[in-house]
């Protein structure tokens, strides 16, 4: 069996809102699992005391075939609202997500460049990313080490339009 590439937990990275989602309204938070955790599909009532512990933690998915598209063109949409449209920008949020600083305004023009907006969730941060002081060499290294996890996938004709 092949490596999952995956630690099989939930994290809540800081992520902001996507606001070219169209339910991602200003009244809407995506609390992740902690909303799972409250709602009528928790098979165990005795977990709603923790909803609070688990806001805004998404499952980790696995790493393989994560540069994976139906064509080369295709535009990837990352982590559990899209945000994200490249792995470069995966990496970089990771890298930087605690050291670029706030955006000052929304679609501020350094957004995911020289800031990063408010995350969605504020509270539960996973602290082990934001600040990895990666060159911006280094953080292309692990792009192209991301992408050859990518196994032989082959879209059928269907899939190509």
């Amino acid at each position: 069996m092949a490596p999952l590439f995956t630690d099989f937990t939930s994290n809540n990275l800081g992520l902001p809102r996507n606001s070219s989602v169209p339910y991602a309204s200003e009244n809407f938070i995506d609390k992740g699992v902690g909303d799972f955790l409250r709602g009528p599909h928790n098979i165990n009532a005795d977990w709603k005391q923790y909803a609070g512990s688990f806001d805004g933690k998404f499952q980790t998915s696995t790493l393989r075939n994560t540069d994976k598209r139906p064509r080369p063109d295709f535009v990837k949409a990352y982590m559990h609202n899209g945000y994200l449209k490249s792995l470069k920008e995966v990496v970089h949020f990771y890298n930087t997500r605690d050291t670029l600083g706030a955006c000052k305004a929304p679609h501020d023009p350094g957004e995911k460049v020289r800031c990063w907006p408010a995350p969605e969730v504020p509270q539960n941060l996973n602290k082990t990313i934001g600040r990895l002081g990666l060159t911006g060499t280094e953080e292309d290294q692990i792009v192209a080490f991301l992408k050859t996890l990518t196994d032989g996938y082959k879209p059928s004709s269907r899939n190509t339009r």
